[in-house]
């Protein structure tokens, strides 16, 4: 029989004041080895009522504590397991290459520079996991965690699509029933991904709306369903343990990139570059190297159509804190603490909130937060589609397009790793609808 968690959703509230960067609101250490997990206080508040944290509006999220218990169990007993160590290596591909973009140095070194040889741009290639993105890594780990409890089914809910195939894939390696959420707006946007869903057996349900509407039906259905279904989060959002479960199983990122950099030039990067949705990739290239304050975090999120155009996703840039889908961040909402539609041309980055931890690094000043409006992400993937011979999604293309502005301050020989995290294909529709060069078509 499958866990059998409670979830008592309520409304979005908006504290009177904004929670300052104190260790209650510090996520818990990683676990290395078989570690036991450290639970913070606040994390301790968000295993029993959202809220508590001192929203003053009601309760979103709230999860008996001795169910999360044993969610948590199981995890720290699938994060050491060989069996995830052996998925990953023999059916996701890892590890990733790190790979010098020779050609994309050299553009920058020509357009900034007069003298010097300026910054090197190395990217950690997630494109080239098994089914096009980071996902496959938190996917199989969650899967191995569902069937261990028990459950027949999975369900989830996908943006870009990338989250939905991955677990697909995971789904169907471990023989569980899988239903996939997505909204009507994405389903059309990236409907190459939806095909791929069903090739490997997924049901694929139709949400009116967007990504942060797929989430909540995919709650709700789960909730619905608890003897038999477990909820696999795919991002770094929700109520705890999803955070701090997707936050490890995605750490292999920056782990395998500190490795990587001692043996490619005998150190470590000196800046980190990713795009921020709701914050899973960043997340899992930043986290390894938090401790390292020589270390540069940049994440990059997705101004759209321009911070003043009311068309964006830029949550840490413009939005405000607030409780929703479990947990409290950063958010676009209103005045009323109503949610806002997001935008990005970056269907993966289209979610209102951002994850409880990316928000601490931002109150604690540990990371750097920017935007990249989607013309420029669309010209920043063309950039690289035509200098490294890699199409990259459109959601790391904002990241990428981050490097015009970046690459002009840094010194001569500074390491720059921005983590590639998708493979573009899925996006080769809305690149020719927004009017790439009918050469190209």
């Amino acid at each position: 029989m499958c866990w059998d968690a409670e979830l008592h959703q309520g409304g979005v509230s908006r504290p009177k004041r904004r929670p300052s960067p104190s260790p209650s609101h510090q996520v818990a250490s990683p676990l290395l080895q078989g570690i036991p997990v450290t639970v913070s206080v606040q994390q301790q508040r968000l295993s029993g009522k959202i809220g508590a944290s001192g929203t003053s509006k009601g309760q979103a999220g709230a999860v008996d504590v001795s169910k999360a218990a044993a969610l948590l169990f199981f995890f720290t007993r699938v994060l050491t397991d060989e069996e995830l160590t052996t998925a990953l290596r023999d059916y996701a591909g890892r590890e990733t290459p790190l790979y010098f973009a020779g050609r994309l140095t050299e553009h920058y070194k020509s357009i900034s520079r007069t003298t010097g040889d300026g910054p090197e741009i190395y990217l950690k290639r997630e494109d080239l996991s098994h089914c096009g993105s980071h996902k496959i890594n938190n996917a199989l780990a969650q899967a191995m965690i569902a069937r261990r409890l028990g459950c027949s089914r999975v369900v989830a809910a996908t943006g870009a699509g990338q989250h939905g195939v991955a677990t697909a894939a995971a789904c169907a390696k471990f023989s569980l029933e899988c239903t996939v959420f997505m909204g009507t707006a994405d389903k059309e946007k990236q409907f190459s991904n939806v095909l791929s869903m069903k090739m490997l057996g997924a049901q694929v349900k139709s949400v009116e709306g967007t990504f942060k509407d797929a989430s909540s039906e995919a709650i709700r259905n789960w909730v619905g369903n608890l003897k038999t279904t477990y909820y696999l989060s795919g991002t770094v959002v929700g109520p705890h343990p999803s955070p701090l479960m997707v936050r490890e199983f995605q750490s292999l990122i920056g782990k395998e990139t500190r490795r990587q950099a001692n043996q490619l030039w005998g150190g470590k990067p000196d800046v980190l570059v990713a795009c921020v949705g709701s914050g899973s990739n960043a997340l899992g290239l930043f986290h390894e190297f938090v401790g390292d304050e020589d270390v540069r975090l940049v994440g990059v999120e997705a101004a759209g159509l321009g911070l003043d155009s009311g068309k964006l996703s830029a949550t840490l840039a413009v939005g405000d804190v607030g409780v929703y889908h479990g947990s409290m961040s950063y958010l676009l909402q209103d005045d009323e603490g109503q949610i806002l539609k997001p935008h990005s041309v970056g269907v993966g980055l289209e979610y209102p909130g951002v994850g409880p931890e990316i928000s601490f690094l931002k109150e604690a000043g540990r990371a750097e937060f920017y935007t990249a409006t989607d013309q420029e992400a669309i010209q920043a993937c063309r950039l690289l589609s035509r200098l490294e011979g890699i199409i990259p999604a459109l959601e790391p293309s904002h990241a990428l397009a981050f490097l015009d502005k970046l690459v002009p301050t840094l010194r001569d020989g500074a390491k720059v790793v921005v983590n590639c995290s998708g493979r573009g294909d899925k996006d080769l529709d809305t690149l020719i609808q927004r009017g790439l060069p009918s050469s190209l078509c």
